[in-house]
């Protein structure tokens, strides 16, 4: 699949949510049961749902995360393989204040990290470069 950015707000439609998560200068990952592999906490949004709803929903199914500041980042079209479908998403980071108990769900466990994890789901190499574009944002709002 190809993945395009766009400036936050641009797309419609948003589908799927992804959140990049902080806590004490660590990146939070969960593994995930069925994939035996680190990713971010995220999903679908769901009917009558808006993006943001369903970012702190999924943080808090994913890694039991509440007490954070959400901030949307940009979005993004993951375009199929098949060139022809297509879903549109939101990427946000959240930074935690304090970790929650984990609730039952397709995640075993939350680790924290300094960066992208050795066994990650999906490609390292964007992986970083989204980890530095993020950094780069926080820093602008300190």
């Amino acid at each position: 699949m190809n993945k395009k950015n766009y400036f936050l707000g641009q797309l419609e439609d948003i589908a799927f949510v992804v959140i990049f998560t902080r806590y004490k200068d660590k990146w939070v990952y969960c593994w995930h049961k069925r994939r035996q592999s680190f990713e971010h906490p995220g999903g679908h949004v769901e009917a009558g749902e808006t993006a943001m709803q369903a970012a702190k929903r999924e943080l808090y199914e994913e890694t039991g995360i509440t007490d954070c500041e959400m901030i949307p980042l940009w979005d993004y079209e993951q375009i199929w393989d098949d060139g022809i479908g297509r879903n549109n998403g939101r990427v946000y980071v959240a930074i935690a204040h304090s970790l929650g108990e984990l609730p039952e769900s397709e995640m075993a466990k939350i680790e924290l990290f300094d960066t992208v994890p050795d066994n990650y789901t999906y490609s390292r190499e964007e992986e970083l470069k989204d980890l530095d574009t993020i950094k780069r944002i926080l820093k602008a709002y300190e």
